[in-house]
C-alpha cells in the first residue's frame, strides 16, 4: 500500500470510525525523553484502494517516519506506528532503573517527587494501551493480528514498569528505617554510657556528711578517673558487640 504523510496536527482524541467504505483511526502514541509527550496520529483509508494517509504534526511525523515501510494492510501500518511504543517503554525503563538505584542511597523529597511523576505517566500510557487494545479488537474482523499480540505486550510491561516505581517508593521508605535505626542506635548507645556516668554524678552530689571522698583531696580526680574508665570499659564492649 502507498503511505501519503500529511503534515497537519491532530486534535480528536483516540478512536474508530467507518463512514461507508472510509475507515479513520486515531491512534496515541507516547514520546519521552526528559518529559513526557503524548503524540496523536489520524490513519486513513478507504475499501477498494491502496492509498493509506498518515496525518501528523511536523515532529511527530519525523519521529516515525523511520518505521514506516511498505505493507500489505492498513493494519500492518498501524502495527509498524506502535513499534514507536517499544522506544518509549525502554528510555522508561531506564528512567525507572536509575531512580530505584537512587533510592538505595538516598531518602529525598526530589527523588520521591520524580518517582510518582514516572508512575503517573506509566498510569497514562497503559490506560491508553487499555483502551487502543479495545479499539484493535473492534478493528479486526477475525483471527489474532501481530499487533494485538503487540498491544498484550506492551500492556504487561507497563505493569512492570508501575511496579518497578513502587519498588523504588518501598526502597526509599527502606532507605529512611534504615538511616533512623542508626540514629537510634548511636542515641540508645551514648545513652546507656551516660547512665552510671549520672549515676555517679548524682551519688557525689548528694553532700552528706559521713563521705570520706567529699574531704579527700584527691576525691574529685577519682571520680573523673572512675567515671572514664566505666566510658571506655563500655565503648569497648559496644565495639565487641559489633554495635558500634
Amino acid at each position: 500500500m502507498r503511505i501519503n504523510l500529511v503534515e497537519e496536527e491532530v486534535r480528536e482524541q483516540p478512536k474508530y470510525r467507518v463512514d461507508d467504505r472510509k475507515h479513520t483511526a486515531i491512534l496515541k502514541l507516547h514520546h519521552f525523553e526528559k518529559e513526557y509527550e503524548p503524540h496523536l496520529i489520524k490513519v486513513i483509508w478507504e475499501d477498494g484502494k491502496e492509498d493509506v494517509s498518515i496525518i501528523a504534526s511536523k515532529n511527530v511525523l519525523e519521529s516515525i517516519k523511520g518505521l514506516l515501510i511498505k505493507r500489505d494492510t492498513p493494519m500492518d501500518i498501524i502495527w509498524c506506528l506502535l513499534q514507536y511504543e517499544y522506544r518509549t517503554l525502554d528510555k522508561l525503563e531506564d528512567k525507572v532503573e536509575k531512580l530505584q538505584n537512587a533510592s538505595l542511597h538516598d531518602y529525598s523529597p526530589k527523588i520521591l517527587h520524580e518517582v510518582l511523576r514516572i508512575k503517573k505517566i506509566l498510569f497514562i500510557i497503559h490506560r491508553d494501551y487499555i483502551r487502543m487494545r479495545n479499539t484493535i479488537e473492534w478493528m479486526q474482523e477475525e483471527g489474532v493480528h501481530p499487533l494485538l499480540r503487540d498491544i498484550n505486550e506492551l500492556i504487561y510491561a507497563t505493569e512492570y514498569l508501575i511496579d518497578g516505581t513502587t519498588l523504588a517508593i518501598q526502597l526509599m521508605q527502606n532507605t529512611l528505617s534504615v538511616k533512623m535505626n542508626q540514629t537510634m542506635k548511636i542515641l540508645t548507645v551514648i545513652a546507656t554510657i551516660m547512665m552510671p556516668l549520672t549515676l555517679i554524678t548524682g551519688i557525689y552530689g548528694m553532700n552528706f556528711v559521713n563521705m570520706p571522698e567529699i574531704k579527700w583531696e584527691y576525691g574529685y580526680y577519682y571520680s573523673l578517673i572512675l567515671m572514664l574508665i566505666i566510658a571506655i570499659l563500655m565503648l569497648y564492649f559496644f565495639k565487641k558487640k559489633r554495635l558500634l
